[in-house]
């Protein structure tokens, strides 16, 4: 209801009234309920400062506890079902692995994995299944908000950059959104990015760095930015088409021109000779052709 409904507030409102009706009568739940399991994502939406159903426990994707096994696939049960129907297990994991749920390393996202498995014509069956739905105009349209500069932080997390997200405001919900952040946790509880824990001790338990888990979502990023309306990426693909043109023409200064103002339009001056600055502004200028050219780094 949180999400399909979220145009129709008296909907909304209905169905958290129905659940408090049902958990939070002091005469009635007591006698009548002893425990309630609902899954879902964003099952459970904010209200101000505190969820209208704080008797619930609400274990997350970001926050999964001991639960975290079993938000999908392991790595063992994945290798048992390569085995079962004849699939080569490192394609499926460069397209399927890539989730971290909670401390869980190597989570598959199950609907992918035995959509693949269950395919018949072997040229079909690696590739992105779960996204080929509704999900992928949900994107476009989250992706189009662009606020504080989501839209080129989208650019670089597909050329395989990390971004720090604080996922401390997301009010569970998928209309109210105050910050870039809240829009990225998001599409990390709809699965579009994984994340990586900042090392303990750093005092940020709620600061994250969100990543495209695996081919499959970045496919799907990838293929948005073609027919995107977004003023920003629609400039950013199409001084990336350019510049490939120029490197294969191998007209150095229309290079040099392109990387300078890539440079020049998204990072600060005071990075201007940092290396991993460096590193992103040519991985950033050739986002439209990422899968064209091989990264051979500290050569």
């Amino acid at each position: 209801m949180i999400r399909e409904a979220k145009n129709d507030a008296d909907a909304q409102k209905a169905y958290l009234e129905f659940l408090r009706g049902w958990f939070k009568t002091g005469t009635f739940t007591p006698k009548v309920v002893a425990a309630a399991y609902m899954t879902g994502i964003l099952p459970v939406k904010k209200d101000g400062s505190q969820s209208p159903l704080s008797d619930f426990k609400e274990y997350s994707i970001l926050f999964p506890s001991e639960y975290a096994p079993f938000f999908g696939f392991n790595e063992e049960e994945v290798r048992g079902i390569c085995d079962k129907y004849g699939m080569d297990f490192e394609t499926v994991r460069q397209w399927y692995d890539g989730y971290t749920v909670g401390f869980s390393q190597s989570m598959y996202n199950p609907y992918s994995v035995m959509t693949a498995a269950e395919e018949k014509i072997e040229e079909e069956r690696y590739g992105s299944h779960w996204v080929n739905t509704s999900a992928s105009e949900a994107l476009i349209s989250y992706i189009g908000i662009d606020m504080d500069g989501l839209q080129e932080t989208v650019a670089g997390l597909i050329t395989g950059e990390k971004t720090l997200v604080n996922t401390r405001t997301f009010q569970n919900d998928t209309e109210t959104f105050a910050t870039k952040d809240d829009v990225l946790t998001l599409l990390m509880h709809l699965g579009f990015l994984s994340y990586d824990r900042l090392p303990s001790g750093s005092g940020e338990n709620k600061v994250v760095a969100a990543r495209i888990p695996n081919e499959e979502v970045r496919t799907e990023f990838k293929d948005m930015l073609r027919p995107t309306k977004h003023k920003r990426l629609v400039e950013l693909v199409r001084t990336s088409d350019k510049l490939l043109k120029d490197v294969l023409a191998r007209n150095e200064s229309a290079v040099a021109s392109a990387v300078h103002d890539v440079h020049d339009s998204h990072y600060a001056p005071t990075f201007y000779n940092d290396e991993q600055s460096l590193r992103s502004v040519v991985r950033l200028a050739c986002v439209s052709w990422v899968d064209h050219y091989g990264k051979i780094e500290e050569l």
